[in-house]
């Protein structure tokens, strides 16, 4: 990581993509300017019904789980315009984030309770992008599930059905897979 990390700084935009020939536009247009607010964007996530753009607004560079200040914002893509999710917000971490197949729900990390572990937090959207008082999932016993198990949901997910793996295929998968070459056009 080069010395002056904090001042690397990233916004949101857009290129056009062509699905018949798999190649994208020419022009980008700015979404959001992040870097002109002294921020950076990190995480951008459609709905699944395309409705809204939900990303992670902080201070510097990509990985926001360590910000303080990081808080998810809200673009409508409908108009273009772009809003803080305050009343989802907190004074802690609220970072990375995944929406529900049916784009109503978000799941995302926060560490407001205790500013040290991540803990999964819920927040229904309804379709004017308004979002409910976020909530962890109850549990039978909150203090024993949340408090004392010093786990972290850094990158918390929906699912449809359970997750069947066999943790040695896993493994295997990782270790062995070539990987893909990705080059950047200057």
């Amino acid at each position: 990581m080069p010395q002056e990390y904090k001042g690397a700084k990233y916004g949101l935009y857009r290129i056009a993509f062509h699905p018949e020939d798999m190649s994208f536009g020419e022009e980008l247009e700015c979404i959001y300017d992040a870097p002109a607010e002294d921020k950076s964007v990190s995480f951008p996530r459609i709905s699944p019904d395309g409705r809204w753009l939900c990303f992670t607004r902080h201070g510097y560079g990509n990985f926001s789980i360590w910000h303080k200040d990081a808080d998810l914002w809200l673009v409508d893509l409908l108009d273009g315009s772009v809003r803080e999710m305050t009343g989802v917000n907190s004074e802690d971490v609220d970072s990375f984030h995944t929406w529900s197949s049916n784009g109503r729900w978000l799941v995302f990390s926060s560490r407001r309770d205790d500013g040290l572990y991540t803990k999964p937090y819920f927040t229904h959207v309804d379709a004017q992008g308004q979002a409910s008082k976020p909530f962890l999932l109850p549990q039978e016993n909150p203090l024993e599930f949340y408090k004392r198990r010093m786990e972290s949901y850094n990158l918390p997910a929906f699912t449809t059905g359970p997750v069947e793996t066999d943790a040695f295929d896993l493994v295997r998968a990782m270790r062995d897979d070539a990987g893909i070459n990705v080059t950047v056009k200057q």
